[in-house]
């Protein structure tokens, strides 16, 4: 049983394999995130808040098709490990449908109904001419963006790393390359100002999407040849939707509670909004590693699990949990010393400058707590106890995050820096409820496959 186990560790990638990658890609996802941000506050402020306002929109409604993104991620992860191409060829060819339905609707959704949702986060009347065009403009290519995100899944539950690093380097080469033109020469195909950054990074993201397909039509014949387009299978349907929406429905629910905030961070003016927007765009960098720690970690996991190698899962779980915890508390702090030499660069507003230096530094005690959610909100998810996670998040964001951030931020006056400090006590809370659950271990009785 022992070596059994052994050549069963050993056939299972390494997380410093998957790591490096995943972290270039995830780097890369963040400048493509921001990149828009980082190049047109070179160009107008005003712009900064309008593309920030309507990104908060954008990740809430990308996250709702990400549900199948996570639901094939947990079932090709553990199916990865066995020789069953045609369940995972069933996965694959369904999360597709799926996927594009989701696409849909919420594109249309967002041309329809954009101007209402600016409005319920506050956004300021001299903002909502931007933030409305570049809103629906982003929303016209989200089917790039969820072929780009599905495709990943799929290529990730198959350690193939490396490949969604390349692409994210050339989506963000070409998306760097567009922008500069629109913005600081006289190129005007794509059109200017935040119009014209708005199709760049479509473009980009068009170009990411046809690789991706392309590299999984040539070479993943094994499940190529088995794709179920021609039937459905309803027990996938709901496998998928099961396993998806809950776990996703986590990061949902902390994104809509984000979004609310917003709309309380924006009736203090654009001051407040342009610090929480700068202050998330520089300590970005740690959210972005620890995904990276979190997908790679869950990906071993996954595949531990799915060979019943589950004490193993648990040990590297603590490791990872502890030694991921201690680098991120180490990289924000550098971030937060270094934060009065790169905030001046991104504005020239004092006030601005000094709330968002203020945030950074907040965020070293943050940042810990939210690594240490991630990853153990990842690891249940891919062991199958999907339901704990997203019922602690709701609860916990809407009982007290949201109200709270409220009577302190705006009815007792501390504003902006006593919203941040209730979401540094809520970060704290649900890491200790969730390592209680993990540490519980009830995880080990369920099976996915």
């Amino acid at each position: 049983m022992a070596a059994k186990n052994i050549n069963s560790l050993q056939s299972i990638p390494t997380f410093r394999y998957l790591f490096i990658p995943i972290l270039i890609e995830q780097l890369f996802i963040l400048l493509l995130q921001n990149m828009d941000i980082v190049m047109l506050s070179q160009y107008s402020d005003g712009s900064v808040a309008a593309v920030g306002l309507a990104n908060q929109i954008i990740i809430v409604t990308t996250m709702i098709y990400g549900i199948i993104n996570v639901g094939t991620t947990i079932q090709l992860t553990q199916l990865s490990s066995t020789s069953n191409y045609k369940s995972s060829s069933k996965v694959v060819s369904h999360s597709i449908y799926l996927n594009l339905f989701f696409t849909l609707t919420l594109t249309l959704s967002i041309v329809i109904f954009g101007d209402n949702l600016l409005e319920l986060i506050q956004t300021p009347e001299h903002l909502m001419q931007e933030a409305q065009t570049y809103l629906i403009i982003i929303a016209l290519g989200f089917v790039f963006h969820s072929i780009i995100g599905l495709f990943s899944s799929i290529f990730k539950s198959y350690a193939m790393v490396r490949l969604i690093m390349t692409v994210n380097v050339i989506i963000n080469i070409m998306n760097i390359i567009l922008n500069y033109l629109v913005l600081f020469t006289g190129f005007d195909l794509l059109g200017s100002g935040v119009f014209g950054v708005a199709v760049a990074t479509n473009v980009s993201r068009a170009i990411g999407a046809v690789i991706l397909i392309s590299y999984f039509i040539k070479h993943k014949n094994q499940l190529v040849k088995q794709l179920y387009f021609n039937e459905i299978d309803w027990p996938v349907f709901r496998n998928t939707l099961y396993l998806g929406i809950p776990s996703a429905g986590e990061t949902i629910s902390y994104n809509l509670s984000q979004l609310v905030i917003t709309g309380f961070i924006a009736s203090l003016g654009a001051v407040m909004v342009n610090a929480k927007i700068y202050s998330q765009l520089i300590t970005s960098v740690v959210f972005q590693i620890s995904m990276a720690i979190s997908q790679s970690a869950q990906i071993i996991i996954g595949k531990m699990i799915g060979r019943d190698l589950k004490v193993d899962a648990y040990n590297f779980s603590l490791k990872i949990l502890i030694r991921s915890t201690i680098f991120n508390f180490l990289v924000t702090l550098l971030i937060a010393l270094l934060s009065f030499y790169i905030v001046p660069f991104l504005t020239d507003n004092p006030e601005i400058i000094k709330y968002t230096i203020t945030l950074v530094f907040l965020s070293v005690l943050w940042e810990p707590a939210r690594n240490i959610n991630i990853l153990l909100i990842s690891s249940l998810n891919v062991s199958g106890d999907v339901k704990f996670p997203v019922t602690v998040s709701i609860l916990v964001m809407w009982i007290f995050v949201v109200p709270m951030s409220y009577i302190v931020g705006i009815w007792f006056g501390y504003g902006l820096i006593g919203i941040w400090i209730v979401n540094i006590v809520e970060e704290w809370l649900r890491a200790l409820i969730l390592f209680i659950r993990w540490k519980n271990g009830r995880w080990r009785n369920i099976h996915i496959i």
